[in-house]
């Protein structure tokens, strides 16, 4: 057996079915609009990512891995990779998120679910900066996941959401 047959899972943890379906529902493959603030350039651009979730590490684990497609500098077509972990915790109740970007940077976050039915996701970003991302209106075919940044520390106003910024929406549906 290789590592890939090791490392995919059937299904999710037996005995722990209704606490891995938070991103177990997401479970398959995802054609996506993404559409994702440029700092440097001061504009908003917009490209499309195939998203694909399975299960790993024994069900304990939902893996991902995500395709952008977008324009490169030259104007042509780019393609990046990326791919986000998340294991569940269940002292804490907790999930622990570790997302690795094509650019080469990690990011660590926390993951619960959020009062309406979605994910909230929340940590901070290697330049200091207090990230949450969501996903929202969670269908069985059909998704909104929303990246903001705040500059604000902890327990300032932040927290109720009024000095976050938005920087990347995806509108997903399921393939």
């Amino acid at each position: 057996m290789g590592m890939t047959d090791e490392l995919v899972a059937a299904g999710p943890w037996p005995g722990h079915e209704r606490e891995m379906n938070l991103y177990g529902r997401l479970v398959g493959t995802w054609d996506v609009v993404n559409r994702y603030y440029v700092e440097d350039r001061q504009e908003w651009v917009t490209g499309t990512v195939v998203w694909t979730f399975g299960w790993a590490l024994a069900g304990h684990t939902v893996q991902d891995v995500m395709w952008f497609t977008a324009p490169g500098p030259d104007g042509y077509p780019r393609r990046v990779t990326g791919s986000t972990v998340r294991h569940y915790d269940p002292a804490s109740k907790t999930w622990a998120i570790v997302w690795f970007s094509p650019l080469g940077s990690v990011t660590s976050l926390t993951g619960r679910a959020a009062d309406d039915g979605g994910i909230t996701q929340e940590g901070t970003q290697a330049d200091g900066r207090r990230i949450r991302w969501e996903f929202t209106d969670v269908t069985g075919d059909s998704f909104r996941w929303r990246g903001y940044t705040s500059s604000d520390e902890e327990g300032q106003e932040s927290d109720k959401g009024e000095s976050w910024r938005l920087e990347q929406e995806m509108l997903a549906r399921r393939r």
